[in-house]
């Protein structure tokens, strides 16, 4: 089984007659324009829903997301099983469940851009699993086949599809586990007598129509052919001013963690499907379901009513379709499916205030509070079209203030509000992460809150308003607002944070420009360095790569580091360091390094040490064409998953395993998630493999850590996972990565 270790536990719109919000922290309110609002009065006809299931961050397909809800207009949403903490984090340092936070708002981001709904499973991206039995044990299958049952159950889709298959062509066991799991769920949800725990929070069981996996071709792998149905996904949306493939390009963009940006395409697009279970479709994927207002007793007025909507909507003047609106609204509260009122009356509600100009924002004078503190809230309201607006009462967590105030053409209204933060209001925590988290899959104890993607608003300020005499209730999240000058407004999350500091907590904050801020707290964990530990030299120069915390562990070590950049590999400034270390993934984002390969490879001719990390052969950097080593290698694919796989020593009189320190199979305990990743494959003679190991089922593998040496010095090319070995604090990883970066040609340091 997987045992993951951490330095620290790592951390709608409109509603009316219910709630009405304006939410977007990583971004400003969106005001539609007058092409997108007739866009959206149209999707008032559409009644069908479609759920997305895989595993991970980037693995949904953002063109089949963003035609389902653009073009055809359904209710779309993708639920991930995973939040993608165990990947590669190619913008920063983050790891484990920060980088899960991260992903999180990037998908969230991307449905703001293709129209989908985010949801999310509690199970937690352990790494890479090659295996489907493997995923589902560690997950705990009944606890994420619960979770995809109550999102269906709640969603309610007609048609539900999976990325990948059950088998080995899903690539790995996240992905088959994935479909395992949509598969399960889809009978699972429609059973009266499963997970009847959660029939007491409103949900019943649910039947979707068919489940269909949307077979794929990408790299070496093509699983579509052409006798599958198929459907044309490249349509042009002349009211939004794009094709699908644009769209679905921003969308996937997003995923910048993960280096997935991606070029925009045009023109005709196929998407490809089996056939799982349920009803089996000829044509389409919505084949035999009823998309209209005929599936809904009473829908036949609001049908023509739209229509009626449609025909008379006058650009320049949005504001005229107020009153066509609230009828709809007032024929909706007629019908009898609740599912599709709630739905449609959002859908009305955000028309109505798109319509109206309306514009409010509820701005924090802090970006984080204390507990005990006093945070100074400016809400305003601009009423920019001129609609006939009115505000009955403001008020935020029980400070009320009462005005009957018409709202003026363009014209700011504001009020401000002190609230007192209680001295025992507890910090902000990321809901996933309260509770002290399993192996495979986080605690959360509230299940109104599975599902999904973040925290509700921590503060939120309650407006009343009619709009042409029909009453609305706003819930406008508090956001703190920062301009940059060089860049513009961004806007972010208020967090409460510890009145006083705690040493046995501390507070992590991650900061990138395109999501918001994001906080969690951690129980503090030091390192402790293993007794005894030997190293050589005293300087070493990291060229730092995608991002990784093992210059830390340098430093932690005795070592002075010193990061290097393009303009200082040059050789004299090289003969300073008595080792030279490659972060992660440098040769996939410095193309530059081809350039300097002849002055790194001098540098080790003339008794330097240099150690590289693990790149990667994908799509990230032009990796094949990267010079790396003394002598020619591959970047294979290949990984152990298995952290605790046997480890053998090919040599066990090899240097680099008994200098300085004597380097035993127990240095190999306790390791975290995986031994390495992406190793060298391809390598001559010249090179020696020092280590041979293999996950369960499969042969071994050998270039886990490979060494030539050069002349009077030695280079050394690693997919060892030591970007997690070393800030979680494995005492064997420490010892091994101490000899791989002692220069042998240097004097022994004294023990540590």
């Amino acid at each position: 089984m997987k045992r993951i270790h951490f330095i620290a536990f790592c951390f709608l719109f409109l509603l009316l007659n219910t709630v009405l919000s304006f939410s977007a922290f990583a971004q400003k309110q969106h005001q539609m324009s007058s092409d997108e609002i007739l866009h959206s009065i149209k999707k008032l006809k559409i009644l069908g829903s479609v759920l997305y299931v895989a595993a991970h961050p980037d693995d949904e397909n953002t063109r089949l997301i963003a035609h389902m809800a653009k073009e055809r207009q359904y209710h779309t949403g993708y639920l991930a099983i995973t939040r993608g903490d165990g990947g590669q984090n190619l913008i920063g340092i983050e790891q484990g469940v920060e980088l899960g936070m991260i992903r999180t708002q990037e998908l969230l981001a991307a449905r703001r851009i293709d129209g989908g709904q985010q949801f999310f499973t509690r199970a937690y991206d352990f790494g890479y699993s090659k295996r489907t039995d493997e995923a589902l044990a560690i997950w705990d299958k009944e606890k994420v086949l619960a979770d995809a049952v109550w999102v269906i159950r709640n969603f309610k889709p007609d048609v539900i599809i999976t990325r990948f298959p059950e088998d080995s062509r899903a690539g790995h066991g996240h992905h088959s586990g994935s479909a395992v799991i949509a598969r399960e769920a889809f009978v699972a949800a429609a059973d009266p007598n499963r997970f009847t725990e959660q029939y007491k929070y409103g949900v019943g069981p649910w039947q979707a129509k068919r489940i269909l996996w949307n077979t794929f071709s990408f790299g070496s792998s093509n699983t579509t052919a052409e006798n599958q149905m198929k459907i044309e996904v490249g349509q042009y949306i002349p009211l939004l001013g794009k094709s699908i493939g644009e769209i679905a390009a921003e969308s996937r963009s997003q995923h910048r963690s993960q280096g997935f940006g991606s070029a925009s395409s045009r023109g005709t697009s196929t998407e490809y499907f089996i056939h799982v279970l349920g009803e089996k479709a000829e044509k389409d994927p919505m084949d035999g379901i009823d998309l209209s207002w005929n599936r809904v007793k009473g829908g036949d007025a609001i049908s023509a009513q739209v229509d009626a909507l449609v025909a008379s909507f006058d650009p320049q003047h949005p504001e005229n379709a107020i009153a066509k609106l609230i009828a709809i609204k007032k024929e909706l509260n007629n019908i009898g499916d609740a599912y599709w009122k709630k739905i449609k009356n959002n859908e009305v509600d955000q028309l109505i205030a798109m319509c109206s100009g309306l514009h409010i924002e509820a701005l924090s004078n802090k970006k984080q509070i204390k507990q005990g503190d006093t945070l100074q809230v400016t809400l305003a309201l601009n009423n920019r079209s001129g609609a006939d607006v009115k505000i009955h009462e403001v008020s935020l967590r029980g400070i009320v203030a009462q005005e009957q105030v018409q709202l003026k053409k363009n014209s700011n209204w504001v009020q401000i509000f002190s609230l007192p933060i209680s001295p025992s209001e507890k910090p902000t925590q990321p809901y996933w992460l309260v509770n002290e988290m399993n192996t495979g899959f986080f605690n959360v104890s509230d299940q109104t809150l599975i599902g999904d993607a973040e925290n509700k608003p921590t503060f939120q300020v309650q407006v009343k308003l009619t709009v042409q005499g029909e009453n609305i209730e706003v819930l406008q999240p508090v956001q703190y607002r920062f301009v940059n000058p060089a860049i513009g407004e961004f806007f972010h999350p208020v967090y409460v944070v510890p009145g006083k500091e705690d040493k046995n907590i501390k507070m992590h904050e991650i900061e990138y420009e395109h999501i918001p801020s994001l906080l969690h707290f951690a129980d503090s964990k030091n390192i402790v360095l293993p007794a005894g530990l030997k190293t050589t030299g005293k300087k070493i120069g990291y060229l730092v790569g995608a991002g990784d915390k093992v210059s830390t562990a340098l430093e932690m070590m005795g070592f002075e580091v010193v990061e290097l950049g393009k303009n200082d590999i040059y050789a004299e400034k090289l003969k300073q360091f008595d080792a030279i270390v490659v972060g992660v993934r440098a040769y996939n984002v410095n193309e530059w390094l081809n350039e300097k390969h002849a002055i790194l490879m001098a540098y080790v001719n003339e008794g330097g040490n240099m150690v590289v990390q693990y790149n990667t052969n994908s799509f990230a950097g032009p990796i094949a064409k990267m010079k790396i080593g003394p002598k020619p290698f591959a970047i294979s694919r290949g990984r152990i998953t298995e952290e605790d796989a046997e480890v053998k020593f090919i040599d066990p009189n090899h240097p680099l395993l008994n200098f300085p320190n004597k380097i035993t199979k127990d240095d190999f305990s306790g390791w975290i998630q995986e031994r390495g990743i992406y190793f060298a494959e391809g390598f001559s003679n010249d090179y020696k493999a020092v280590f041979s190991m293999h996950d369960q089922g499969e042969e071994d593998l050998l270039g886990s850590l490979i060494v030539r040496n050069e002349g009077k010095g030695r280079f050394i090319y690693t997919g060892l996972a030591f970007f997690r070995e070393l800030p979680a604090g494995v005492g064997g990883a420490y010892r091994l990565f101490a000899n791989l970066v002692s220069n042998p040609n240097r004097k022994l340091n004294e023990s540590k």
